[in-house]
Protein backbone atom coordinates (compact mmCIF):
# COMPACT_ATOMS: atom_id res chain seq x y z
CA UNK A 1 0.00 0.00 0.00
CA UNK A 2 1.16 3.38 -0.72
CA UNK A 3 1.82 6.06 2.05
CA UNK A 4 -0.88 8.22 0.62
CA UNK A 5 -3.48 5.16 0.48
CA UNK A 6 -2.61 4.85 4.42
CA UNK A 7 -3.14 8.08 5.13
CA UNK A 8 -6.23 8.83 3.59
CA UNK A 9 -7.84 5.58 5.33
CA UNK A 10 -6.19 6.88 8.35
CA UNK A 11 -7.98 10.02 8.57
CA UNK A 12 -10.58 8.75 7.62
CA UNK A 13 -10.86 6.74 10.33
CA UNK A 14 -9.36 9.03 13.14
CA UNK A 15 -11.54 11.62 14.72
CA UNK A 16 -9.59 14.44 13.07
CA UNK A 17 -10.67 17.88 12.43
CA UNK A 18 -10.33 19.46 8.72
CA UNK A 19 -7.88 22.04 9.37
CA UNK A 20 -5.75 18.93 11.61
CA UNK A 21 -7.02 16.53 8.29
CA UNK A 22 -4.79 19.48 5.64
CA UNK A 23 -2.09 19.65 7.96
CA UNK A 24 -1.38 16.00 8.18
CA UNK A 25 -1.76 15.61 4.43
CA UNK A 26 0.51 18.72 3.78
CA UNK A 27 3.16 17.11 6.29
CA UNK A 28 3.28 14.06 4.68
CA UNK A 29 3.87 15.38 1.43
CA UNK A 30 6.24 17.66 2.60
CA UNK A 31 8.40 14.92 3.79
CA UNK A 32 8.83 13.75 0.44
CA UNK A 33 7.29 10.18 1.14
CA UNK A 34 3.44 10.67 -0.29
CA UNK A 35 4.17 7.90 -3.44
CA UNK A 36 6.32 5.30 -1.16
CA UNK A 37 4.81 2.18 -0.39
CA UNK A 38 4.46 1.65 3.39
CA UNK A 39 6.68 -0.73 3.72
CA UNK A 40 9.69 1.29 2.84
CA UNK A 41 9.20 3.95 5.31
CA UNK A 42 11.57 3.84 8.34
CA UNK A 43 12.50 6.26 11.00
CA UNK A 44 16.13 6.23 9.56
CA UNK A 45 14.04 7.50 6.18
CA UNK A 46 12.47 10.05 8.10
CA UNK A 47 15.15 11.72 9.63
CA UNK A 48 16.93 12.05 6.40
CA UNK A 49 14.13 13.86 4.92
CA UNK A 50 12.68 15.58 8.17
CA UNK A 51 16.55 16.83 8.86
CA UNK A 52 17.04 19.12 5.80
CA UNK A 53 14.51 21.57 7.05
CA UNK A 54 16.15 25.02 8.02
CA UNK A 55 13.36 25.43 10.78
CA UNK A 56 13.44 24.39 13.67
CA UNK A 57 9.59 24.32 14.96
CA UNK A 58 8.97 22.77 11.04
CA UNK A 59 11.40 19.58 12.13
CA UNK A 60 9.84 18.85 15.26
CA UNK A 61 6.06 19.48 13.70
CA UNK A 62 6.84 16.85 11.20
CA UNK A 63 8.25 14.15 13.62
CA UNK A 64 4.99 15.02 15.67
CA UNK A 65 3.24 13.70 12.54
CA UNK A 66 5.69 10.64 11.64
CA UNK A 67 5.02 9.38 14.94
CA UNK A 68 1.49 9.79 14.48
CA UNK A 69 0.65 8.76 11.31
CA UNK A 70 2.95 5.51 11.70
CA UNK A 71 1.84 4.71 15.48
CA UNK A 72 -0.16 1.85 14.90
CA UNK A 73 2.35 0.20 12.37
CA UNK A 74 4.97 0.45 15.61
CA UNK A 75 7.66 2.65 13.10
CA UNK A 76 8.92 5.96 13.55
CA UNK A 77 7.97 5.78 17.77
CA UNK A 78 12.02 6.64 18.20
CA UNK A 79 12.12 9.47 16.40
CA UNK A 80 13.39 12.73 18.14
CA UNK A 81 11.17 14.47 20.45
CA UNK A 82 11.56 18.38 19.95
CA UNK A 83 11.06 21.34 22.52
CA UNK A 84 9.68 24.20 20.62
CA UNK A 85 11.39 27.54 19.97
CA UNK A 86 9.20 30.59 20.57
CA UNK A 87 9.48 32.67 17.83
CA UNK A 88 10.86 36.08 18.60
CA UNK A 89 9.13 38.84 16.39
CA UNK A 90 10.25 42.51 15.81
CA UNK A 91 7.66 44.31 16.70
CA UNK A 92 6.34 47.61 14.79
CA UNK A 93 5.50 50.55 17.76
CA UNK A 94 1.61 49.81 18.10
CA UNK A 95 0.60 53.30 16.19
CA UNK A 96 2.71 51.58 13.40
CA UNK A 97 0.59 48.84 13.47
CA UNK A 98 -2.55 50.49 13.44
CA UNK A 99 -1.14 52.53 10.49
CA UNK A 100 -0.60 49.19 8.18
CA UNK A 101 -4.07 47.59 9.41
CA UNK A 102 -6.30 50.44 8.53
CA UNK A 103 -4.79 50.42 4.94
CA UNK A 104 -5.81 46.90 4.63
CA UNK A 105 -9.10 45.39 2.86
CA UNK A 106 -9.57 43.24 5.86
CA UNK A 107 -9.32 45.67 8.64
CA UNK A 108 -11.47 44.62 10.74
CA UNK A 109 -10.14 40.85 10.78
CA UNK A 110 -6.60 42.34 11.80
CA UNK A 111 -8.39 44.59 14.48
CA UNK A 112 -9.67 41.16 15.83
CA UNK A 113 -6.18 39.44 15.96
CA UNK A 114 -4.65 42.58 17.58
CA UNK A 115 -6.83 43.60 20.16
CA UNK A 116 -8.74 39.92 20.95
CA UNK A 117 -6.19 37.98 20.10
CA UNK A 118 -7.73 35.52 17.86
CA UNK A 119 -5.89 33.29 15.30
CA UNK A 120 -6.84 34.67 11.36
CA UNK A 121 -9.41 31.99 10.78
CA UNK A 122 -11.51 32.92 14.08
CA UNK A 123 -11.24 36.28 13.31
CA UNK A 124 -12.73 35.69 10.01
CA UNK A 125 -15.36 34.18 11.57
CA UNK A 126 -16.93 36.80 13.45
CA UNK A 127 -20.47 38.19 13.23
CA UNK A 128 -22.61 40.77 15.74
CA UNK A 129 -24.12 37.17 16.79
CA UNK A 130 -21.16 36.12 18.22
CA UNK A 131 -21.39 39.25 21.05
CA UNK A 132 -22.68 39.18 24.16
CA UNK A 133 -22.48 42.80 25.23
CA UNK A 134 -18.76 43.14 24.63
CA UNK A 135 -17.28 39.34 25.15
CA UNK A 136 -16.80 38.01 22.05
CA UNK A 137 -17.81 34.03 21.82
CA UNK A 138 -15.20 32.19 20.01
CA UNK A 139 -16.30 28.84 18.66
CA UNK A 140 -16.16 28.77 14.84
CA UNK A 141 -13.01 29.43 12.66
CA UNK A 142 -12.35 28.97 8.69
CA UNK A 143 -10.14 27.02 7.44
CA UNK A 144 -6.63 28.18 5.40
CA UNK A 145 -8.42 27.39 2.36
CA UNK A 146 -11.58 28.56 3.25
CA UNK A 147 -13.50 25.26 2.32
CA UNK A 148 -14.52 24.73 5.69
CA UNK A 149 -16.08 26.38 8.58
CA UNK A 150 -15.61 24.39 11.65
CA UNK A 151 -14.77 24.74 15.24
CA UNK A 152 -11.28 26.73 16.57
CA UNK A 153 -8.03 25.13 18.31
CA UNK A 154 -9.34 26.54 21.25
CA UNK A 155 -13.32 27.75 22.42
CA UNK A 156 -13.91 30.39 24.93
CA UNK A 157 -15.28 33.56 25.38
CA UNK A 158 -12.87 37.03 25.07
CA UNK A 159 -13.29 40.45 26.38
CA UNK A 160 -13.03 43.09 23.56
CA UNK A 161 -12.82 47.02 23.64
CA UNK A 162 -16.09 48.56 23.57
CA UNK A 163 -14.73 50.37 20.25
CA UNK A 164 -14.10 46.82 18.55
CA UNK A 165 -17.24 45.60 19.74
CA UNK A 166 -19.08 48.40 18.20
CA UNK A 167 -17.31 47.68 15.17
CA UNK A 168 -18.67 44.00 15.17
CA UNK A 169 -22.52 45.43 15.56
CA UNK A 170 -22.45 47.70 12.63
CA UNK A 171 -21.23 44.58 10.40
CA UNK A 172 -23.68 44.21 7.62
CA UNK A 173 -24.39 40.52 5.70
CA UNK A 174 -21.85 41.57 3.02
CA UNK A 175 -18.77 41.96 5.00
CA UNK A 176 -19.39 38.26 6.53
CA UNK A 177 -16.82 35.89 5.53
CA UNK A 178 -17.74 33.23 2.70
CA UNK A 179 -16.85 29.68 2.03
CA UNK A 180 -14.54 29.93 -0.62
CA UNK A 181 -12.56 32.98 0.71
CA UNK A 182 -9.13 31.94 1.84
CA UNK A 183 -7.78 33.34 5.32
CA UNK A 184 -4.67 33.78 3.04
CA UNK A 185 -6.29 36.63 1.75
CA UNK A 186 -5.68 38.51 5.08
CA UNK A 187 -2.42 37.38 5.35
CA UNK A 188 -1.38 38.63 1.95
CA UNK A 189 -3.18 42.10 2.29
CA UNK A 190 -0.91 43.33 5.30
CA UNK A 191 2.33 41.68 3.85
CA UNK A 192 2.01 43.11 0.68
CA UNK A 193 0.77 46.95 2.39
CA UNK A 194 4.36 46.27 4.64
CA UNK A 195 6.48 46.60 1.78
CA UNK A 196 5.14 49.49 0.14
CA UNK A 197 7.92 52.07 0.03
CA UNK A 198 5.80 54.22 2.57
CA UNK A 199 5.43 51.57 4.90
CA UNK A 200 8.86 50.49 4.99
CA UNK A 201 9.46 54.10 6.07
CA UNK A 202 7.41 54.45 8.92
CA UNK A 203 8.47 50.91 10.30
CA UNK A 204 12.13 50.75 9.54
CA UNK A 205 11.11 47.98 7.45
CA UNK A 206 9.48 45.88 10.17
CA UNK A 207 6.33 44.12 8.58
CA UNK A 208 3.21 42.23 10.39
CA UNK A 209 0.95 39.37 9.92
CA UNK A 210 -2.48 37.97 11.73
CA UNK A 211 -0.57 35.61 14.00
CA UNK A 212 2.28 38.24 14.76
CA UNK A 213 -0.60 40.64 16.12
CA UNK A 214 -1.74 37.35 18.49
CA UNK A 215 1.56 37.23 20.23
CA UNK A 216 1.73 41.49 20.14
CA UNK A 217 -2.00 41.11 22.09
CA UNK A 218 -0.21 38.44 24.97
CA UNK A 219 3.26 40.51 25.44
CA UNK A 220 1.10 43.46 25.64
CA UNK A 221 -1.14 42.51 28.53
CA UNK A 222 1.53 40.49 30.03
CA UNK A 223 4.13 44.50 30.45
CA UNK A 224 1.03 45.66 31.43
CA UNK A 225 1.02 43.99 34.55
CA UNK A 226 -1.95 42.13 33.85
CA UNK A 227 -2.48 39.13 35.94
CA UNK A 228 -1.01 35.95 34.17
CA UNK A 229 -4.37 33.68 34.58
CA UNK A 230 -6.37 36.63 32.98
CA UNK A 231 -3.68 36.64 29.78
CA UNK A 232 -4.63 33.40 29.41
CA UNK A 233 -8.18 32.85 29.78
CA UNK A 234 -8.13 35.98 27.33
CA UNK A 235 -5.51 33.79 25.00
CA UNK A 236 -7.50 30.60 25.73
CA UNK A 237 -4.95 28.51 26.55
CA UNK A 238 -5.48 25.15 28.55
CA UNK A 239 -2.48 25.67 30.42
CA UNK A 240 -0.58 28.95 31.81
CA UNK A 241 2.46 27.71 30.66
CA UNK A 242 1.84 28.10 26.86
CA UNK A 243 1.04 31.85 27.40
CA UNK A 244 4.06 32.64 29.11
CA UNK A 245 6.33 30.37 27.21
CA UNK A 246 5.25 30.73 23.78
CA UNK A 247 3.65 34.02 23.67
CA UNK A 248 4.76 36.05 26.05
CA UNK A 249 7.75 37.94 23.99
CA UNK A 250 11.04 38.41 25.84
CA UNK A 251 13.91 39.97 24.11
CA UNK A 252 16.92 41.34 25.38
CA UNK A 253 15.75 44.67 26.00
CA UNK A 254 13.34 42.81 28.51
CA UNK A 255 16.35 40.73 29.85
CA UNK A 256 18.47 44.26 30.54
CA UNK A 257 15.02 45.97 32.72
CA UNK A 258 15.02 43.34 34.69
CA UNK A 259 18.48 44.00 36.43
CA UNK A 260 17.56 44.59 39.82
CA UNK A 261 18.78 48.45 41.03
CA UNK A 262 21.03 48.05 43.93
CA UNK A 263 21.38 49.51 47.18
CA UNK A 264 24.36 52.12 48.01
CA UNK A 265 25.65 52.47 51.53
CA UNK A 266 27.55 55.48 52.10
CA UNK A 267 29.57 54.51 55.36
CA UNK A 268 32.09 57.91 54.93
CA UNK A 269 28.98 60.39 56.28
CA UNK A 270 29.19 61.00 60.59
CA UNK A 271 27.38 59.36 62.42
CA UNK A 272 25.77 61.90 64.93
CA UNK A 273 24.43 59.63 67.83
CA UNK A 274 27.33 57.37 68.25
CA UNK A 275 24.59 55.14 69.84
CA UNK A 276 22.87 55.07 66.41
CA UNK A 277 23.27 52.12 63.82
CA UNK A 278 21.71 54.58 61.24
CA UNK A 279 23.61 54.92 58.22
CA UNK A 280 22.87 56.94 54.73
CA UNK A 281 21.23 54.88 52.40
CA UNK A 282 20.83 56.11 48.61
CA UNK A 283 19.68 54.15 45.64
CA UNK A 284 21.71 53.89 42.75
CA UNK A 285 22.09 51.63 39.28
CA UNK A 286 25.28 49.96 38.90
CA UNK A 287 25.92 48.77 35.70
Amino acid sequence: MLVKDYVDQLIQLRPYKYSTRQTLIKDVQRMGIWELDVNDVTSSLIRNKVDSEKNHNSRRRLYITARSIFKELGICQDLPVLESISRIYAFPTQEQMEFLINKSKYRLQLLLCMYGGLRVGEACAVKPAKLEGNYLRVDEAYSQDGMHLGSPKTVGRVLIPEWLADEIRAMTPDQYWKIGMTTKMVTGSIYKISRFKEAQRITGGKGINPHMLRHWYATDMIKRGINPEVVRRQMRHKKIETTMKVYAQVNSKDLEDSVPTRISIDKSQEISDPNSNVISITRRTVN
